[in-house]
């Protein structure tokens, strides 16, 4: 079989997959049909895209196909084999954790069989988007992913919340797609064709028209990928989805407006400057107002999605970094850019999925994911910890775990040499400060949250912990957890990944760019000997803890420690919040003693809210309440009836009037 038949068979293979996971009687049976047909479509597709990620040619089929389609050009390049390579793997661990995530649910009658469907129909929507150039086709699939992740979150649909939070996920979603549809009418427009490589040739052609589509794309990725302020719909959907949802929507299929976004400024040509200083400005607002939001949520999945705004931001400077490379014909910034945002888009996958299925393992332990009643987990959950900890040291970007490599690259660029301007100079040293501003709170946020959830003692004695995780989850977030150290310690791997992608943005460039396994080696090295260390201490401690002598210390009149002698999550982040309360408004609930001596129980719980759901939520409120206050004149005002019906009728006659001419 050639390439395209091998990544075409994937296609009914995982239908077939999803009919079984339908029709089949026992959840076991339908788990079993859902993993068995997506490993055999992963293999076929890793099998095909092998010699186009070796440097070969794009894999290339065209489809004559009835109107409105006309032909349906199936094409994978460097750049759709390099998402396929990690979307339909980490797509299959999610299934595998499924299982015994979702076990509480099957025991009590659940049907698990469109769950697992569903999951099936994710993979095709990932084959749909990264290699289909056709844009109806495309538009099918980035639908098909949609619907499904809806229909994922909502998994416990009896809960009000959560309905609601899938609601808002995908009206948000079908913003964007809505956008995304006006962007290809107008492109179908110009070229009377649905055909990428059409609106290619046209834009190649008509550098004017870039800028239009420029920012309708934008804004529509955007929304796919939940930069901030379009990220509204994010911290609800992961807070309400099961965690192998929210892991692969925030580390896979969020990555489809990323990939949307470099698949069109390929097609668009050689962008103008200021389309360079957009994004990675924009990019760097996400990245500090993501990180922000993270560092005071009490909600853990909350915590994690809002870091996804954070990363996203920080792959889109790199975006914007190699698209001022690319404008000021400088091969080496263009490299740096694109090599460190495609290295920080699958490191992002690798640990963000990690930290979700920890997340989910604690929730399944202790049935919350509330910071401030957790505490002192490390002793139930050890492995989940250990995990939990690397996973939290990658997301800080700290060697010598994965989350480093591709930062290092986005530095080096930025701090790489002169741009053509001294105002550019200082914009690309400032967007420097802020990369390192936003990995130092995300130091924090880690610090905060790992500590508060798994060190110290319970905070809320009603949450009773139970036991480690079983091995379909533990097996996925381990193999995660090694690829996250993996690739910190041998970059060369995701290198391989990375180089022929890079290929398709620098040969656009005059001059020869630099290798990045070049200038990733000295701290590559360094990487290796402070991993080494780590290990021997580790090893070392282990060894002496196990034959060290245990016995009551001497705690200042202190018997034991207790819950109310801890920091709490809001405590430990409330100087770095009061610096930025605009942006971090807080909701409190209290109630406060009035007497000497109260009787009755007293509590004070503070929230961090988002500050532009907050927003929005107000301005939608007003607008309703505008319309009941107009409504509501209507009737007792004739004189204002009948000039509202007389506006409407001359409006309506100076239509028709419009149309008759």
């Amino acid at each position: 079989m050639t390439s395209s038949d091998l990544l075409l068979t994937s296609i009914p293979v995982l239908l077939a997959g999803a009919c079984l996971a339908v029709g089949l009687r026992s959840n076991r049976d339908r788990a079993l049909a859902a993993i068995v047909t997506q490993a055999i479509a992963t293999v076929l597709v890793l099998i095909g895209i092998v010699p186009v990620l070796s440097g070969g040619g794009a894999i290339e089929v065209i489809w004559p196909w009835p109107a409105p389609i006309e032909s349906i050009a199936f094409r994978v390049d460097s750049l759709g084999a390099f998402f396929l390579a990690w979307s339909l793997p980490m797509t299959l661990l999610g299934t595998i954790y499924a299982v015994g995530y979702l076990r509480p649910s099957f025991a009590g009658g659940r049907n698990g069989g469109p769950h697992y469907a569903l999951l099936n129909m994710t993979s095709i929507s990932f084959v749909l988007i990264y290699s289909v150039q056709n844009a109806l086709v495309f538009l099918l699939g980035w639908e098909i992913a949609a619907v499904a992740a809806w229909l994922l979150v909502i998994w416990d649909y009896r809960s009000q919340k959560i309905r609601f939070a899938g609601f808002n996920y995908l009206v948000s979603t079908h913003v964007g797609l809505f956008v995304l549809v006006a962007a290809f009418m107008l492109l179908h427009s110009k070229t009377g064709s649905m055909d990428f490589a059409e609106f290619g040739t046209f834009l190649a052609g008509h550098p004017s028209s870039q800028s239009a589509l420029f920012l309708l794309l934008g804004i529509s990725f955007a929304l796919k990928s939940a930069f901030f302020p379009f990220h509204t719909w994010l911290p609800r959907a992961h807070s309400a989805a099961p965690a192998h949802v929210s892991a692969l929507m925030s580390g896979v299929i969020h990555k489809a407006g990323l990939f949307g976004f470099l698949r069109f400024t390929l097609l668009s040509g050689r962008p103008e400057e200021w389309m360079g200083w957009s994004v990675l400005i924009f990019g760097g607002v996400s990245a500090v107002f993501g990180v922000l939001y993270t560092s005071a949520q009490r909600d853990l999945k909350r915590l994690l999605g809002y870091s996804s705004t954070e990363n996203v931001g920080i792959a889109a400077m790199a975006f914007g970094l190699g698209l001022l490379g690319w404008a000021w014909g400088d091969p080496a910034i263009a490299a740096l850019g694109f090599g460190g945002g495609l290295l920080h888009i699958l490191n992002h996958a690798l640990f963000k999925c990690s930290l979700f299925y920890a997340a989910g393992a604690i929730y399944r332990a202790t049935h919350t994911v509330d910071l401030e009643r957790l505490g002192g987990l490390a002793r139930k959950l050890p492995r989940t910890a250990v995990m939990f900890l690397v996973g939290g040291l990658a997301m800080s970007a700290l060697p010598p775990f994965n989350g480093f490599i591709g930062e290092f690259l986005i530095y080096s660029g930025l701090l790489s040499g002169p741009a053509p301007s001294g105002q550019g100079d200082v914009v690309l040293v400032c967007m420097a400060a802020v990369i390192a501003f936003v990995g130092a709170v995300s130091a924090l946020s880690l610090t905060r949250a790992f500590g508060i959830a798994f060190l110290g003692t319970p905070r809320d004695p009603a949450v009773h912990t139970g036991h480690e995780a079983p091995r379909t989850m533990i097996g996925p977030m381990a193999i995660h957890t090694c690829g996250i150290v993996a690739l910190g310690v041998f970059p060369g791997i995701a290198l391989y990944l990375v180089r022929p992608v890079l290929a398709l943005f620098t040969a656009h460039v005059p001059g020869s760019a630099p290798d990045l396994g070049d200038t990733l080696a000295p701290v590559v090295w360094a990487c290796r000997g402070l991993a080494l260390v780590i290990a021997v201490v580790v090893a070392l401690t282990w060894r002496r803890r196990a034959a060290a002598r245990t016995s009551v210390t001497w705690g200042c009149g202190y018997t034991a420690g207790n819950s109310r002698m801890q920091y709490t999550g809001s405590s430990f982040s409330a100087q770095l919040t009061s610096l930025f309360r605009p942006a971090l408004p807080v909701m409190t609930r209290e109630q406060l003693p009035t007497e000497p001596f109260p009787q009755h129980k007293s509590h004070l719980s503070t929230h961090h809210v988002d500050a532009v759901e907050q927003r929005m939520f107000e301005v939608l409120g007003q607008g309703e309440q505008f319309v009941q206050d107009t409504s509501g004149r209507i009737p007792e005002q004739p004189r204002f009836a009948f000039a509202a019906g007389l506006v409407v009728l001359v409006i309506v006659a100076l239509v028709a009037l419009g149309q008759g001419v």
